[in-house]
């Protein structure tokens, strides 16, 4: 068929689809649209309706899960809060007790008037020899009965006891100061320090020196002594730190008042003992190698002799 080759398109067996370039006078067939009821077109879509609640039923499922989780959630906290038992609050309080009342006790008394500057040291006690008793001062005397009379009892007077003056330091005087339980053993200053060595007629001139001493009116008042060095003249024997010491006079208050001493008569007279007059309750003692001031009594003190001079 030759006039068919004329027409333009797409031949498929000898025939042209209409909807072919081409193919028809009416051009290409659609799809015709349906019309809906009430004049409007209806959509292409088979199912539109099914199609929204495939993606709505999902959403409220979710929205109710969750609504149902926080119900859930609140009913719990709920009843675990009601279970919980409430604190007591009282409880957590308490009240301090009242502190005892404070007692004040009372001060120790003191046991001296004086308080020394600085550390007492131990006293050393020398050796006090017994004062022997007195003999009694009368006696009783048995004569033999005469043949005329019964036998007569006569009381005779004892004789006086010779006595001699107490040992003294007099003013002015230059002696010696000799340990009446150590004969030979007297008062001297070496490295000036006073001490008690063994001195005698036989020692040198220095060391018989140094055993020498003036007896001078008490420089913090009379009544009592000083003692000056006789080959140290201005030094005085004091005690300082409770040890007895040379020291130059530096005429201050201490000084004098360290540098006095008074004289106290024991063992009936035959001794002497040496008390400071600043610390009253305090005599001259003999320790090992020094001599020292120590709270003592006069009978307990070291008992001086005075001698001559060397």
């Amino acid at each position: 068929m030759p006039e068919d080759d004329t027409r333009d398109g797409l031949r498929v067996g000898g025939w042209i689809p209409p909807y072919s370039p081409g193919g028809g006078a009416a051009g290409p067939l659609r799809p015709e649209t349906r019309q809906a009821f009430g004049g409007r077109p209806r959509p292409g879509a088979p199912f539109p309706r099914s199609e929204g609640r495939r993606l709505t039923r999902p959403r409220l499922v979710l929205a109710a899960s969750i609504c149902l989780a926080c119900a859930a959630t609140a009913a719990v906290a709920v009843l675990l809060d009601g279970s919980r038992r409430p604190e007591p609050v009282a409880a957590e309080f308490t009240f301090p007790q009242p502190a005892p009342p404070f007692e004040l006790s009372a001060p120790a008394e003191p046991t001296t008037g004086d308080v020394p500057v600085s550390v007492q040291p131990s006293p050393s006690v020398t050796s006090t020899a017994p004062i022997p008793p007195a003999p009694p001062a009368t006696s009783a005397r048995h004569t033999p009965a005469s043949p005329a009379g019964p036998t007569a009892t006569r009381t005779t007077a004892a004789p006086p006891r010779a006595t001699t003056a107490p040992v003294s330091l007099t003013t002015g005087t230059t002696v010696g100061l000799e340990a009446a339980d150590r004969p030979g053993h007297r008062v001297r200053h070496r490295d000036h320090r006073a001490r008690l060595d063994s001195i005698g007629p036989a020692d040198s001139d220095a060391v018989q020196a140094d055993s020498n001493f003036r007896v001078r009116t008490g420089l913090a008042g009379s009544g009592c002594v000083s003692l000056e060095s006789v080959n140290f003249p201005g030094y005085y024997l004091r005690h300082r730190n409770f040890e007895i010491r040379l020291d130059r006079n530096d005429r201050s208050e201490l000084f004098r008042q360290d540098a006095t001493f008074c004289p106290v008569t024991i063992r009936g007279g035959a001794g002497l003992a040496l008390r400071s007059v600043n610390y009253p309750d305090h005599f001259v003692v003999a320790g090992r190698d020094s001599l020292r001031i120590a709270e003592t009594s006069a009978a307990r003190a070291l008992a001086l002799e005075p001698r001559t001079a060397l």
